[in-house]
């Protein structure tokens, strides 16, 4: 019987738990990374595999999930608190940046007629405002930005179209782009890294192309959505960006007068973007976004690779370690615009020269002035809210007094920050931020004396957020109700005094709060002087002493109650006009918002660099590079971890004396670490840092060593690109003498003491003398048996490379690399012109068949 039993939990009895039941179970089918979660008033549940998730993401354990319903029909279910519920949407969408529908019931929580009332998306979170209020943001606080994708054949070249557009609500900004890809995307995931979407919504369909986009968000954290290819129309959507778009004063106000709406395909994804987050529904919107066009050319081209092997951010729901990403190095930002910035420009790399070095210019100032930095950093950012935000929420009209007031706090201070900023009499500094800050200052002057001449101020030392009762003239009737009210209760304190003998104010008080309205306390002492005394209704006794009324009290309070209720109706009018108002500056706010994020990233970097084991230097940095030189290098990361000591090395390339290391050495050696601390320091320009770390690992070791050979030589005599290569094909290190100034060798330092390896963490020039892995295997104890063994086995194999040594130094080297460069030549036609890659294999094979009759040795070699 006691499966009949109600679950206190869900408050259901057995019928309501069988008929809920039905209906989930009636629910379509859904996948897993979207997840359900239903509105019972008080609390939320979840239900079936759901409610697994959900107990992992809140309570990292599942034991907390029960059963309904009756065999055989039994249904997981978990219960969770409103708090609960904000901290499981916030990681699905923020960390696993899943998909949520939270059903609302329409009529009984008990029965079973619910409906879809709220969704939400890693890149669509509007809806979801109404439920989570502000708190709803990214770790790094970014703005979900929406991208949409679409592939076309392009009608010239019939080589792959992109169209690209992303929409970033929050921020009011759209913006499009249309390229030819080749078949990795790897323009796509480029922009897609630079752009950091949280979703990308795509036309349903399963392509070979899309298969490929399908990957390139997997690497960069992207959550894919199809999409009905009817979604992708751009009929009605001139009229809906007219609706949109903020034109300028002189500019024709038709949406066709963009040069962006001649991008047919990308045209088609920002149409389908629209839609998506329902832009149209919310008349806020109207005339608010920009349009503009993604200038990825602007910026250095990294793919999600570059961002995980150099550190660059932190991983989604990573809070525990930020030293471990350079962004969590360089974050010491005082305010959120800040740390939104800083992760933008650590994704979007500079590459003209002159914007480098207008930054580096405020950061040096920054650095050799420690006042100045830590003014800037400790007394004003700090005090600046996030001015972005607070401007979005006046323009949605969602904002109240307080925020309003938080604004005026900001601008208040701006004369004290124009004034420290112009002490620092540098031309950038005033060019970039105090002139700018000072011309929106003077646009927000108004915006003070508004809510000076409006706000009671008296009100907000107290705490509260009010309406000067003198500014409207029912207010002030109402306030002066109040007040008569108030002195009629402290006239009834004076008369119970009386009446028990007691001093007003002292043994006796006046007190009032919202459930009771105003009543009268003595201590608990006093007690027996009420007893038996009707004229007083004691309310409770309690420690604090005991609370009672008389009945005059109790009309006062009612009329007192009423009365306030009509003083925040018509404060509550008044305020709406207030705001309004107050919305017309958010333009001046979000750009005061942005030029501030940009000091407060600045000011980061200037304290990250003085605070750092070793002070940064500044970099000098040359319109043509020549060369590249970074002494005593550090990886910024690793020497901050504890218990670290970290060993420096330079980096030195030259055109014309050394333009490719080959870097060998042992394992832990420290080879991987130097290159990627000269990844990170890199600062970008056209010309390319190539960085390539155990290429060839994945085949036989004669085609690992042959392709890590070819593609050395082509980065060092075609390319001529900088470059580290690190490698363990020893054999590498003969190209150096075949490309004299151009190839040189490096080594990770290591030696054998007293029968230990000692890792010395040092880079050094020329190749490594020798491999220690058969000494590591003595250390590890392995049995004699097997070292000799592989001593036999490396002596048979150096043997049969006596033959690529043999070959590299006769004149049938250059014929074979002919023959091999061809060769690759072929291949890739095949590649563009076979889709099936069993047909593709085939044909390789027959050019590789060909490529072996020449009877070339060097290749023979290669490929034996």
């Amino acid at each position: 019987m006691s499966s009949l039993q109600p679950i206190q939990a869900l408050s259901l009895d057995s019928v309501q738990q069988q008929a809920f039941v039905k209906y989930f179970n009636s629910l379509p089918e859904k996948p897993a990374t979207t997840v359900r979660i239903f509105d019972r008033n008080d609390y939320y549940s979840v239900h079936g595999s759901d409610a697994t998730t959900a107990a992992r993401e809140v309570f990292s354990s599942v034991s907390n999930i029960k059963r309904m319903g009756l065999e055989p029909n039994r249904l997981d279910y978990l219960v969770l608190s409103k708090g609960n519920f904000e901290i499981l949407v916030k990681k699905l969408l923020l960390v696993r940046r899943y998909r949520v529908e939270i059903y609302v019931a329409e009529g009984s929580v008990k029965g079973s007629d619910w409906a879809i009332k709220y969704k939400g998306s890693p890149g669509c979170l509007s809806q979801l405002e109404e439920v989570l209020g502000d708190g709803l943001g990214g770790a790094d606080g970014n703005t979900p930005c929406l991208m949409a994708v679409n592939i076309k054949i392009d009608p010239v070249t019939k080589g792959r179209l992109l169209g690209v557009a992303c929409v970033t609500a929050g921020d009011y900004e759209m913006s499009v782009t249309e390229f030819t890809d080749d078949d990795l995307l790897t323009e796509l995931e480029t922009i897609t890294v630079q752009m950091a979407p949280s979703e990308c919504l795509v036309p349903a369909t399963d392509n070979d192309d899309y298969k490929a986009l399908k990957k390139v968000m997997e690497r960069t954290n992207v959550t894919v959505t199809k999409l009905k290819k009817t979604d992708f129309s751009t009929e009605g959507l001139i009229q809906d960006l007219n609706r949109l778009l903020k034109f300028k004063d002189s500019q024709q106000q038709d949406a066709n007068s963009f040069q962006e709406t001649t991008k047919e395909v990308a045209m088609t994804c920002l149409a389908a973007a629209i839609k998506y987050i329902s832009l149209l529904s919310d008349s806020t919107n109207f005339a608010r976004f920009k349009l503009s066009s993604i200038q990825a050319e602007c910026f250095l081209h990294l793919d999600a690779a570059a961002l995980s092997a150099l550190n660059v951010l932190p991983e989604l729901g990573d809070t525990h370690a930020p030293a471990r990403s350079l962004f969590g190095l360089l974050d010491r930002c005082r305010t959120q615009q800040g740390k939104r910035l800083l992760a933008q420009w650590l994704r979007q790399p500079l590459r003209d020269i002159n914007l480098i070095n207008e930054r580096l210019d405020v950061v040096e100032l920054l650095m050799n002035n420690s006042q100045l930095r830590l003014q800037l950093h400790e007394d004003h950012l700090r005090r600046i809210p996030d001015l972005q935000a607070l401007a979005r929420r006046l323009t949605r009209k969602k904002a109240n007094l307080h925020d309003c007031y938080r604004i005026y706090q900001a601008i208040n201070r701006l004369p004290s920050l124009l004034q420290c900023l112009s002490e620092a009499n540098n031309a950038t500094v005033h060019s970039s931020l105090t002139e700018p800050i000072s011309e929106l200052n003077d646009d927000l002057n108004k915006y003070q004396q508004m809510i000076e001449a409006t706000m009671d101020m008296d009100a907000v030392d107290r705490g509260d957020f009010l309406v000067k009762p003198t500014f409207d003239e029912q207010l002030q009737a109402l306030s002066e109700q109040l007040e008569e009210f108030q002195s009629s209760a402290e006239k009834e304190l004076n008369k119970a005094a009386r009446d028990l003998g007691m001093e007003a104010g002292k043994t006796i008080k006046l007190e009032s709060n919202p459930q009771n309205g105003f009543y009268f306390r003595v201590t608990l002492k006093e007690e027996q002087t009420l007893r038996g005394n009707k004229k007083y209704t004691i309310i409770d006794a309690v420690k604090g002493g005991v609370r009672f009324k008389t009945k005059s009290l109790e009309d006062i309070t009612d009329e007192y109650t009423q009365t306030k209720t009509n003083y925040e109706k018509e404060q509550d009018k008044v305020v709406a006009e207030i705001v309004g108002i107050a919305a017309g500056y958010s333009e001046c706010l979000f750009c005061l918002s942005h030029i501030l994020s940009r000091l407060d990233v600045l000011v980061s970097f200037a304290v990250a660099a003085a605070t750092a084991p070793y002070p940064y230097c500044r970099p000098v940095i040359t319109e043509d590079l020549d060369e590249l030189v970074l002494e005593d290098l550090r990886h910024p990361c690793l020497e901050v971890q504890e218990g670290v000591s970290y060993i420096p090395n330079d980096v030195v390339f030259k055109r014309g004396s050394c333009l490719l290391h080959v870097v060998t050495g042992a394992n832990m050696g420290g080879k991987s670490t130097w290159m990627r601390s000269c990844g990170a320091a890199a600062t970008a320009t056209p010309d390319s840092l190539v960085l390539v770390d155990e290429l060839g690992r994945g085949t036989s070791t004669y085609e690992g060593c042959g392709i890590a050979w070819a593609i050395a030589e082509e980065l060092a005599t075609v390319c001529k690109c900088f470059c580290l290569f690190a490698t363990h094909y020893h054999e590498l290190t003969r190209l150096a003498s075949l490309h004299p100034g151009v190839i040189v060798n490096s080594h990770a330092e290591a030696s054998v003491v007293d029968q230990q390896l000692v890792l010395l963490h040092k880079i050094v020039p020329g190749p490594a003398t020798a491999s220690l892995g058969l000494h590591v295997a003595k250390l590890a104890d392995l049995p004699d048996s097997i070292i000799e063994y592989a001593e036999a086995k490396q002596a048979q194999l150096e043997t049969n490379l006596f033959e690529i040594e043999s070959a590299v130094k006769t004149q049938e080297t250059s014929e074979g690399q002919k023959l091999i460069l061809e060769f690759l030549k072929k291949c890739k036609e095949v590649q563009e012109s076979i889709t099936s890659d069993k047909d593709m294999m085939l044909e390789i094979a027959k050019l590789k068949d060909t490529l072996l009759k020449h009877n070339n040795k060097y290749v023979e070699s290669l490929i034996a």
